[in-house]
């Protein structure tokens, strides 16, 4: 079975924008910004907290799947926010390609586990109508 670890998720660029909107052309890109930099933070926090009960050992794929989803859609969100309003809330595109370099590794790292559950419900739905591995009966009679 394969194992999930840890991603470490940047943070920096979040701030910098943030911290930056008073500077913004229109303040409302600011409020945007940082609204969604929040719902992407929860999702950050929402995984760390499956990471912390976890203690080291092996991630449930599963639970990861499941809590991995808002974080792609965090990011998706405030990725397609950026791009678009650019120029207009004057955005650097250093924390354009920092929030794109950060959203790959999510978005690779979520489909590893989703993977990983898909084929592990596969294995437990196939053992409970018992296809699991089939065992070979021993030859009968003189050898």
């Amino acid at each position: 079975m394969a194992r999930i670890h840890c991603l470490a998720f940047p943070l920096f660029f979040v701030g910098a924008i943030v911290a930056a909107a008073p500077a913004l052309a229109d303040q409302s890109c600011g409020d945007d910004l940082q609204k969604l930099a929040q719902k992407r933070e929860a999702a950050l926090q929402s995984i760390n907290g499956l990471v912390a009960a976890a203690h080291g050992k092996q991630l449930d794929p599963t639970a990861f799947c499941a809590r991995s989803a808002p974080l792609n859609q965090a990011e998706t969100a405030m990725l397609a926010y950026m791009e678009k309003n650019k120029d207009w809330c004057q955005i650097p595109d250093a924390a354009i390609e920092q929030l794109k370099a950060a959203h790959g590794k999510s978005v690779s790292f979520s489909n590893k586990a989703c993977n990983v559950a898909a084929q592990m419900k596969k294995m437990k739905e196939q053992a409970a109508q018992g296809g699991g591995p089939q065992v070979q009966p021993l030859p009968a009679g003189p050898l």
